[in-house]
């Protein structure tokens, strides 16, 4: 993510996500589970802006849904405390000791429930905005620190690359370039909140067997995908909450089908759900991928490629 200086604002896009390979390697004793999973950002931006509060705003800090702008199919976020753009200013402005202040437009693209991190990576994108409108100078170190405490995938998306995470996936091990890849997304209409498919997951503690089979099949993944192999890299492709996701959402079973039967190199979910994507031959295969889809009734339908 890069944040400009545009006008008299501030701005900066940030990416959803696609998980390439998860793995759930237990439960731990603190209640998480233990994870272990490969992320690529992908081609689809929410844009969040910041300005100063100027005279007539009843208040220094506030956030704005650009209700008109976003995407069809994206929900109007919550301009409060549950909204993790509100969550970023505040912690941020708390560790340095002073308080929130301008005004932050937020306009959505990634859909919500999806697993496409929409929330994590605004909460990132927050923190670079107001790290730089606010003049703290915070180094990236530091950033991950206050990423860690906002959730899960957000250390991921302030990264800002394709990464093995660990952990709850607050350990980001960045995998440098891997090839392009050109998919086909489907958010159904219902979503799946993350919360509850963890805890329909009911995982047992976590199993050091599993945690080595895991790391040598996600090893052999990025082998393939750094050869170009993408056909074989395909089959080592997994999501080990799909089946628990799909059993909350019947949406998901259907949109997986749909893009298995596109010809592509494989499907899948992404993170907790709803959205499946598959991973195509080409864009121009994706484009023609999403064509069709969009006219079964599925949900929202894009055709998009990961950043490298």
């Amino acid at each position: 993510m890069v944040v400009r200086k545009v006008g008299a604002a501030w701005e900066v896009f940030a990416p959803a996500k696609l998980n390439l390979y998860l793995d759930i390697l237990g439960r731990r004793d603190d209640g998480f589970h233990e994870l272990e999973t490969l992320m690529a950002p992908i081609r689809v931006y929410d844009r969040l802006q910041w300005r100063e509060a100027v005279g007539g705003d009843r208040s220094p800090f506030s956030l704005n849904f650009d209700q008109a702008a976003s995407a069809a199919g994206c929900e109007a976020a919550p301009l409060d405390g549950r909204n993790l753009v509100w969550r970023a200013a505040e912690l941020l402005a708390g560790d340095a000791g002073r308080e929130p202040t301008g005004r932050f437009s937020l306009l959505k693209r990634i859909p919500a429930q999806a697993g496409l991190g929409g929330g994590s990576s605004d909460a990132a994108a927050t923190l670079l905005l107001a790290n730089a409108a606010w003049g703290l100078h915070y180094p990236q170190s530091r950033l991950m620190q206050l990423a860690a405490e906002l959730g899960s995938d957000v250390p991921f998306f302030l990264a800002g690359e394709s990464a093995v995470c660990r952990g709850r996936g607050e350990f980001v091990e960045p995998v440098g370039p891997l090839p392009r890849l050109d998919v086909v997304v489907i958010k159904p209409p219902a979503g799946v909140s993350t919360a509850e498919a963890f805890q329909a997951l009911r995982a047992a503690p976590v199993d050091e067997v599993r945690r080595v089979h895991s790391a040598r099949r996600l090893a052999e993944l990025l082998g393939r995908l750094r050869l170009g192999s993408l056909a074989t890299a395909s089959r080592l492709m997994t999501n080990a909450l799909e089946s628990t996701a799909s059993a909350l959402c019947a949406w998901i079973e259907c949109a997986c089908r749909a893009v298995a039967g596109m010809g592509g190199y494989a499907c899948l979910m992404t993170g907790s759900g709803s959205a499946c994507f598959g991973v195509m031959r080409s864009a121009r295969h994706a484009r023609r991928a999403a064509a069709v889809l969009s006219s079964r009734g599925l949900g929202t339908v894009f055709a998009t490629s990961t950043c490298r």
